[in-house]
């Protein structure tokens, strides 16, 4: 757990020196702009009249819905998004973004994309599972991952991409970059859980998707399929006990001032994937699908940043508002994996997964030996 929080603090300086090279050169920007205005007559001109050219609109504009709201750093990463797609294709290819699903549900923007049209949105495993791609589901599994490297490097497998190409062959929905780290998920409780027996009488709230239904209910729990605007109200009637998410979402949607109690368990490491329609992209040409997906990539690096920062930023403002933080001991840790084992055995799982798959998965997340003794990772002298 030290060695998450040391990672958290590293990236939070580093999303704090981005942050301050951006205001610079925004600054250095104003003042280049002011000084070419008092020396162009024209511009003083068409700035004294009030004529402005009309803005070159894009050839191709891809709509982007999600949940999340105006602000949060999922946003503030799909704007970086927009920002790196027109810069790299100079101005011909555009996003239009939607937050707080205000271009529909995720299943709806799904089904749209089927269709071919051009818009698009996040997903992650459970997603995947709900749409029959159930081997995907997996990555959405309890104790999967151990780190951040482990789920980045099965997105780089030739296991995740060939999953991802079967998926746009069955379902018409193409993947794009899924090296989005959305957040490490814990879970929030009206109540202590110090011990994996207290998860007995706890009642969780979960989303629609059997993975994470069955991932609390291995730990002991019962579950209650519920929207996530409905979870403060439910708390307050006590119809649950909790929910699970990342820090940063705990704190964002107030759910701490009903239930004060954090458990850092760690149970996923939530990787989310960008998708949009496969009929719409292989309507591109390869260069604006590699615009695409380059775009995509750069956006998620700085996301990655805003949302480790956000996230250890989260965790001071639920301590101070009175959230009791627990870690698991050692003994609790050992039982979580245990049931988390079970789930990979599960009936309702292995019936719908291609044989061996958990093990295939295994060997596909392995980071291998070289990777923390190559040249990068050697103390300079």
């Amino acid at each position: 757990m030290h060695s998450g929080k040391i990672t958290a603090i590293q990236r939070l300086a580093k999303g704090l020196c981005a942050v301050t090279c951006v205001v610079s050169l925004s600054f250095t920007t104003l003042a280049l702009s002011g000084c070419s205005q008092k020396n162009d007559p024209q511009q003083t001109v068409a700035a004294t009249n009030n004529t402005l050219l009309p803005e070159k609109k894009a050839d191709i504009v891809i709509r982007i819905g999600y949940e999340n709201a105006k602000g949060e750093p999922f946003d503030i990463g799909m704007e970086r998004w927009k920002e790196e797609l027109e810069k790299i294709s100079h101005g011909s290819m555009s996003l239009e973004l939607y937050p707080n699903s205000s271009l529909g549900s995720k299943g709806q923007l799904l089904e749209r994309m089927e269709r071919g049209e051009a818009v698009g949105t996040l997903a992650d495993g459970g997603t995947f599972y709900g749409i029959g791609a159930y081997d995907l589901g997996i990555t959405f599994g309890p104790y999967l991952f151990k780190n951040w490297d482990e789920a980045i490097h099965l997105v780089g497998s030739k296991w995740y991409q060939g999953e991802i190409e079967k998926l746009a062959k069955d379902t018409g929905i193409r993947v794009l970059p899924a090296t989005w780290a959305y957040g490490v998920r814990h879970i929030l409780t009206n109540k202590p859980v110090t011990k994996s027996s207290d998860f007995r009488d706890l009642t969780m709230r979960v989303t629609n998707n059997d993975v994470q239904k069955k991932t609390m209910e291995v730990f002991g729990a019962k579950t209650v399929t519920m929207d996530l605007t409905e979870v403060n109200a439910a708390l307050r009637d006590g119809s649950i006990n909790g929910l699970e998410n990342p820090l940063a979402h705990l704190y964002g949607g107030g759910y701490y001032q009903n239930a004060k109690y954090l458990l850092l368990s760690s149970h996923v490491y939530n990787f989310t994937n960008i998708v949009i329609s496969d009929q719409f992209w292989q309507s591109l040409t390869p260069n604006q699908q590699d615009m695409l997906v380059t775009s995509c990539k750069k956006a998620s690096k700085f996301f990655n940043i805003v949302e480790a920062a956000n996230e250890y930023t989260s965790l001071k403002q639920l301590k101070a508002a009175g959230v009791q933080v627990t870690e698991p001991s050692p003994e609790m840790l050992t039982d979580l994996n245990n049931a988390a084992h079970s789930f990979y055995v599960l009936p309702d799982f292995t019936s719908k997964w291609t044989p061996g798959l958990y093990y295939k998965v295994l060997a596909a997340k392995a980071i291998p030996w070289n990777y923390y003794t190559s040249q990068r990772f050697k103390v300079k002298k």
